[in-house]
This record gives structure tokens, sequence and C-alpha cells, in this order.
């Protein structure tokens, strides 16, 4: 009987591996004031608001059921209210699904639209979750490198990496970890690229509230020639410092957004109804003045962290966006692979960080590590203070 259960599917397998950032995680834990900037797990208060409206859904005499599975059409209603005013989406109410997490939403959209084999683009470095799940749903990476110096996004490379089976093409914008923020000339070129194809756009905006020095977020979806080919996907887990909420969206135009909501809905059945009436609240009663003090406190974290890094010996590039850092390690910690350094910064430090190698295809040369700096200032100034006695 156990060998019978224990017959494994092999698109599994690659999660077989040793997972670096669950290992790092648990040395960390043992280490005595031990700071975790791994993970990006924010830990800063969420708004109250947010928290008023939970609390009365589940204080009130609404019944604790099942909403559809697309998600409360109240809160359909006013994510695309959102995504038509903050970012020019071209969006029916219809065309949004509530999902458990921008996770869940980019594997329900993968299930509809990817096919075995099918080949999906992903601007290196990538969000490690993003080719995880593309391998479990049996597609194929095709790494696309961003330039290494400032991650500018170069559409040759996107042409010459095309090919007869490219389905997809994942845009994170800000990203993850790189905190590349996408311009408008950027995506018109991309758009230009993908013209004569049938290629389909993956966005992962979940880090869009927060891009620095004055810079826009632009979503791919409302640009000429993106419009039509475009699933947008975000989240509401950094907006509202709610990670362990899980509570997401997904946005398409009708057919395509159907065909994923009933994928999420064997997957789900739906999102929990009491969070979806907290974040209700949040979108209907905090004013935009709430989304600039968190981009601006996130950018002033930024400064503070890196000014940090670079004092101690950090190679660093301030991030566009997200809350993320990729910094160069070698003149700190030497030329070892990532996770070497890694617990080397651990037990010299107390610190932890993220592997670099984990967000590339080919990790051999990697030689970077990717910190969060989601922190309270009081943590935020410990740290700080650390790096400076690495130096």
């Amino acid at each position: 009987m156990g060998d019978r259960v224990h017959r494994l599917a092999a698109r599994r397998a690659h999660l077989d591996a040793d997972n670096p950032l669950r290992a790092l995680t648990e040395v960390i834990g043992r280490v005595p004031g031990g700071i975790n900037l791994g993970q990006g797990v924010c830990e800063l208060p969420a708004p109250a608001a947010l928290r008023r409206g939970v609390t009365e859904a589940l204080a009130g005499d609404e019944p604790q059921t099942y909403t559809p599975y697309a998600g409360l059409p109240a809160l359909r209603a006013e994510i695309a209210r959102k995504l038509r005013e903050w970012n020019g989406l071209a969006l029916a109410d219809d065309d949004v699904l509530v999902t458990t997490g921008s996770s869940s939403a980019f594997f329900a959209a993968g299930l509809a639209l990817l096919e075995p084999g099918d080949e999906v683009l992903l601007l290196e470095p990538f969000y490690s979750y993003h080719r995880s799940q593309l391998l479990l749903l049996g597609a194929v990476p095709v790494p696309v490198p961003l330039a290494p110096a400032d991650f500018a996004f170069d559409p040759n490379a996107v042409a010459r990496a095309l090919g007869p089976r490219t389905r997809a093409i994942v845009v994170n914008t800000p990203g993850n970890p790189s905190g590349k923020v996408f311009t408008r000339a950027e995506l018109e070129a991309l758009a230009a690229v993908l013209a004569p194809t049938d290629v389909v756009v993956l966005t992962d905006e979940v880090y869009e509230h927060l891009c620095y020095d004055g810079r826009p977020h632009v979503s791919p979806g409302a640009v000429d020639g993106l419009r039509d080919r475009t699933v947008a996907i975000g989240s509401f887990s950094k907006t509202f410092s709610i990670t362990g909420w899980r509570l997401g969206w997904c946005a398409a135009p009708g057919p395509t957004l159907e065909a994923i909501g009933r994928v999420f809905d064997q997957m789900s059945v739906c999102a929990p109804r009491p969070l979806q009436r907290g974040v209700l609240r949040a979108l209907r009663e905090l004013p935009a003045e709430f989304y600039a003090a968190l981009r601006a406190d996130y950018e002033r974290r930024r400064d503070v962290f890196c000014a940090a890094l670079a004092r101690a010996g950090f190679g660093v590039r301030p991030p566009e966006g997200a809350y993320y850092v990729l910094a160069d390690y070698r003149d700190v910690l030497g030329d070892v692979d990532p996770t070497t350094a890694v617990l080397r910064l651990i037990e010299r430090a107390g610190i932890n960080a993220v592997p670099g190698h984990l967000f590339h295809n080919r990790p051999d040369d990697v030689r970077t590590m990717r910190f969060h700096f989601a922190v309270a200032d009081d943590v935020l100034a410990d740290v700080c203070g650390r790096l400076e006695r690495l130096g």
C-alpha cells in the first residue's frame, strides 16, 4: 500500500530539490535575536478600515456561506472601478475574478491558457514561484535576461526567444526580486515585438503602489497592442500588509476571465467571504493619500536600507519599485555561492536573506542575495547597525 501511495507524479519532481528559502528560515529561527529579511512577509500594520470590515462581517448576521466563485459582486465591481480609474484598464465588472492570492490567480490562468509543452518567456531575474508553477503546469520556462547593470528591457532579446511553441510572456512590474519598473516606452516596444504573434501577456502587478522616485506604474493591459492579449494579476497582500490573508485578483476580457474563473472554482471554490468584506471596505474608504503615504514610507525605508548596505560594502542599486534589494555580496562575504554567503551573513550578523541564484535559470555565476525591507523602523535600524558593523 505504501509503495502505491508514494508513486508520485513526475511533474512535481522539481519541488523535491532542497529549498534554501525554507532551510535558511529554519536556521535564522534558531539564532537568538535573528532577523529574517528573506521571504517578503511584510510585517507592517494593516489599515484599520480593512480590519473593521472583517470584524463587522463576522459579527453581523450575514450567512458565512460560499460566495460566487468569482467573488462578491460588490468587491468585483470595486476592483474593476479601481483598475479603470487607476490603471487605465478597459474592464467591465464581470472581467474581474477574486482569488486566494496572486499565486492562485497565476496558476488558474496557466491551467486555463497553457498546454503541456507550451513555452513561456520569463524576464530574468524572475520570481521563482513563476518558474516553479510553470513547471508544475507542464509548460517550458524560457529565460530572457534583463540587462545586468540596470535591468533594462531589450525587446530584441524577446524577439530572439520567440518560437513556434511560445504561448505567453510574464511581465512582473514592479519586479520581484529586481525592483524593475517597466516604462510605457518599454511596454510599447514589447507590444511591437508581439504584434505578429498570438502570445499572451501574463502580468504580476502585486507591487503596483510601490513605485519610487516619481515613477508611475503602467499596467501592460493599458498599452496599445497589449490590451487584448493581457491577463492582469495582482494582490492586496503588499498594499494592505496582509500577506497571510491570501487575497488577490485576476482581470481579463470576458470569455478568457470566465474560463480562468471556472478553473479557480475547481481549485478553491471561492476566496474567504469575511476577508473579501474587509478588502471591499478598505477599497471604498481609504483615500488616495493612503497610497501616496504608503509609497513615500517605503521609499524612505529603501533609501535608509540601501545606504546601510552600501556603507557595509555591498554592491547595490536602489530598486525602482517593490520592497526588495538585490545586493552583490562579494566584497563583504567573499566570492562564494549565494547559499554559503547567506549562511555567513547569518553567522556574522544574525540577518537572513534569499540566495540570489533562485531567481536565475543558470545559477553558477550568481553572486547576489535578496533582502526585503518591509519591517518596522526599529527592526530596520537594528539591521542597518548590524550591516555597518560588518565593514
